[in-house]
Formats: C-alpha cells, sequence, structure tokens
C-alpha cells in the first residue's frame, strides 16, 4: 500500500470512529424539554389559594411538566353546585377547564386540596386508578385529606409529559368523578 493510501485509510478510520463515537461511549440521553400549562384561577372565588397550593404540590414533585399562572391555558373556576366535587375537561392537555363545586366538596368529605390538586392530576395526564379510595392515591378519590400523589402517580405525569406531543383524551363522565371523589378511604392516615 503506498504512504498517501496509508495516510488516507488512518483518516478515514479516524473520521469514522469520531463520527460513530468511541466504542462502548453512550451518547447521554436527551432530556425532554418541559411543558410549561398555564392556569388561571380568578374565577375561582375564595379557592384561589388553594389553586395556587395545588398547582405547587405538582411543580415540587414533577419534572416534566410546570403550572404556572396565566390568562392562557386551563381556566379554573367554582360554581355552588354540580355534578361531583370538581371536573376536568380533559386529561392529559395544556388548554381546558376545571370547575369547582363548593357544595359537593363538602359533601364528599374529602379535603378540599385534594379535590383540586386531584382535578390537576387529569390535566396532568391522569386517570382514576381502579383502587377508588386509596387515601395514597390522590386520584383515587375518596373521603381523604391527603393532597400528595404518591411516587407512581408523579412517575406517570413525568413519562406523559416526558414523551414527544401528549395526546389530550376526554375527561371522565361526571358520574365517574362524582363516584371517585366520595369513595370511602381505603387507607386512613
Amino acid at each position: 500500500m503506498s504512504p498517501s493510501r496509508c495516510v488516507t485509510a488512518v483518516l478515514a478510520a479516524l473520521a469514522a470512529l469520531v463520527l460513530a463515537g468511541a466504542p462502548g461511549a453512550q451518547a447521554a440521553p436527551r432530556r425532554a424539554a418541559v411543558q410549561t400549562i398555564s392556569y388561571d384561577a380568578s374565577r375561582a372565588a375564595e379557592l384561589t389559594s388553594l389553586v395556587d397550593q395545588a398547582a405547587e404540590v405538582w411543580n415540587t414533585r414533577v419534572t416534566n411538566v410546570r403550572l404556572v399562572k396565566g390568562t392562557a391555558g386551563v381556566s379554573v373556576s367554582t360554581a355552588q353546585s354540580g355534578p361531583a366535587p370538581g371536573m376536568s375537561s380533559c386529561v392529559g392537555c395544556t388548554r381546558g377547564q376545571i370547575t369547582l363545586y363548593r357544595n359537593q366538596i363538602k359533601q364528599s368529605g374529602a379535603g378540599t386540596l385534594r379535590v383540586i390538586v386531584h382535578e390537576f392530576g387529569h390535566i396532568l395526564g391522569l386517570n382514576h386508578p381502579q383502587d377508588i379510595g386509596n387515601c395514597d392515591k390522590v386520584m383515587a378519590g375518596g373521603r381523604c385529606e391527603n393532597p400528595y400523589p404518591n411516587a407512581d402517580e408523579r412517575a406517570a405525569v413525568d413519562r406523559f409529559w416526558g414523551r414527544p406531543r401528549p395526546q389530550a383524551r376526554p375527561a371522565p363522565r361526571p358520574a365517574d368523578e362524582n363516584r371517585t371523589l366520595r369513595a370511602p378511604a381505603l387507607v386512613s392516615r
């Protein structure tokens, strides 16, 4: 082999190694951009501060999505009576509506902050689990005070928002939400 062909072969091999990466080297995992969902609690009346607390509960426990105050996005309002303690217009969305019903929150026996965290959970992509009334799961509803999502719920939210372009789904029917939030507690705390 001529010296010029040898140099060309060595340079080609080096270029291939640089482009492919060194043997055994692994690329650093790509972190998805954090999705921001704005919420407007200006129509939440006396529950405005609890709506902000509920957003903070999620913001301090998940990494791929953030709830921030804003005028576009999810609108949170209150009404005196309705079919359930709370309702979300969609599951896994950046625009939607949460309605909190004062009378049904009182009748449900659930903590008000828990109800609001639960409704934000739907916005963040969570559905009701099979074990309705389990106080360890904020999405299980129940006559519970615990407003904190458990590790599985937090991980599910991060998985949902960590993937490309989450697809929103219709929210549960009001009857499902009513059954969930009024369920007796399976775990007392």
